[in-house]
């Protein structure tokens, strides 16, 4: 479902309302934010655990950020850079990417939630077997998340984007208006008119590449998460924490990160039974 920004605050109010454990797949940073902000007092006073984000790019995102952060903490600076090849997506992710895309974005600085537009911030990533890539900034969920369990006082997010850099922050800041304007129904009909998503061959052929670096000083330690089919590894996590939390296994309770529903090895362990590969360095110093 989605976009969850339009259809998910109904259902996570009723789930923290009830004590009912809750997890969704949302891409959308508002959404995320809501859920952590709004929703996590009553949550852990019913004993709900409310999850949002268990896709693949955020909860291996959160748990690589994690992983990089060990023996560092607190850290500068937590970075987290994707880069995806092939990805074909389905009509939700589509209407969840323009309205990420036409709300208002977040950078956590200095341990402070500010606001950011895509592509405000721009750099060069070595992304192991891909090479240095341009990566730009997005309003992603690790910027809510991952302070929640990780000591930094910023996390910055990069992509690298199918598109010119000026054309997606262009886009971030004519959206808004189209979005508020009757081009805004023809534009959801069409995606509807569109395929519901890639087929399963076509899954098979996305493959990505996650860097997560944490500095303190001058030194950094990066981990580095490789694999394909998102939208497949999406189900398997998804799954994987649905079960822990009908198992009665979740250590937290309240708003909480994928990461923090059971640790860090509830993401690894089932995203490694498929196919992903986890790579992560020794403390450097510059």
């Amino acid at each position: 479902a989605g976009p969850f920004t339009d259809l998910g605050v109904p259902v996570v109010a009723e789930a923290a309302r009830r004590g009912v454990h809750y997890l969704d797949t949302t891409g959308e940073q508002g959404f995320i934010r809501s859920v952590f902000e709004k929703f996590d007092r009553e949550a852990r006073s019913t004993g709900a655990a409310l999850v949002p984000a268990c896709a693949f790019e955020y909860a291996l995102g959160d748990a690589a950020a994690e992983l990089a952060a060990e023996d560092l903490q607190p850290c500068d600076e937590i970075e987290i850079a994707y880069a995806i090849e092939g990805f074909g997506t389905s009509r939700g992710t589509k209407k969840s990417i323009l309205k990420a895309m036409s709300t208002e974005g977040f950078k956590y600085r200095n341990s402070n939630l500010v606001q950011s537009r895509s592509s405000d911030i721009r750099r060069e990533v070595n992304f192991p077997g891909i090479g240095r890539r341009t990566a730009s900034s997005f309003p992603a969920g690790e910027v809510i998340m991952v302070p929640r369990h990780v000591a930094t006082q910023n996390v910055t997010t990069l992509m690298v984007l199918p598109i010119p850099a000026l054309v997606a922050a262009a886009a971030s800041l004519i959206l808004p208006a189209i979005l508020r304007s009757p081009f805004a129904g023809p534009m959801f009909r069409a995606i509807e008119r569109g395929s519901f998503g890639p087929s399963v061959e076509e899954r098979k052929k996305s493959a990505f590449t996650i860097v997560a670096t944490a500095r303190r000083g001058r030194q950094s330690r990066t981990a580095t998460v490789t694999g394909r089919d998102p939208y497949g590894l999406t189900a398997t996590i998804a799954s994987h924490i649905a079960l822990l939390l009908e198992k009665g296994n979740a250590e937290n309770v309240g708003a909480v990160s994928p990461s923090m529903v059971a640790g860090r090895q509830a993401i690894i362990e089932p995203a490694s039974a498929a196919g992903v590969a986890w790579h992560v360095g020794e403390i450097a110093t510059s």
